[in-house]
């Protein structure tokens, strides 16, 4: 079964979509209910750059790939039984 490899990107954006949705909901909950203390906050901007640094990485890796090239999945079984050693 051959797919193309953009299938791979739409699945990423949308785990990416529903992180951001998460994000905004659980700091919303931090700052609104949390303590308001040094610590909470230097955790919420530590939270936050971990997230900014980890998008960058991401898009750094995603954004190098051939999204128009198509992937063979579940190939032939004389493929899985090279592969396995028979």
């Amino acid at each position: 079964m051959i797919v193309p490899l953009s299938i791979f990107l739409f699945i990423y954006l949308v785990y990416i979509i529903f992180f951001f949705v998460f994000t905004f909901f659980n700091l919303y909950h931090i700052l609104k209910f949390g303590f308001a203390s040094f610590g909470a906050y230097l955790i919420t901007f530590g939270y936050i750059a971990v997230t900014i640094l980890a998008l960058f990485v991401s898009y750094f890796y995603v954004a190098r790939i051939d999204w128009s090239a198509q992937v063979e999945m579940f190939g032939s079984a004389r493929n899985v039984e090279g592969l396995i050693g028979f």
